[in-house]
């Protein structure tokens, strides 16, 4: 594992520009990174950081962003950005109960 802060911004702000190109950018191949990996749910990202996800075994470093507080907005896919859809078959999205 390793501990990028940039990392982390990136990851929970992919939604909104600048970070949407950052990540795009960061993954070297001009695509987003496969969707199991993008942030998709703030539940399953609590589980993972906090070591109830039993795959991730707290390898998973990621500390909640100021954004969280005062930018909703970063919870929006706004520009119908295309992320994807999970292995279970789920569209990449963050639910309205979010909010």
């Amino acid at each position: 594992t390793h501990y990028s802060v940039a990392g982390a911004v990136i990851h929970y702000l992919i939604r909104v520009e600048p970070y949407t190109s950052y990540h795009i950018q960061l993954q070297g191949t001009g695509k987003f990174d496969h969707s199991d990996r993008l942030f998709y749910s703030i539940c399953d990202t609590w589980k993972s950081a906090s070591g109830h996800n039993q795959r991730c075994m707290m390898s998973d470093v990621k500390e909640l962003i100021p954004e969280f507080f005062y930018l909703p907005d970063f919870l929006v896919n706004k520009n119908y950005l295309d992320l994807g859809h999970l292995q279970t078959g789920e569209q990449v999205i963050i639910t309205f109960f979010c909010f």
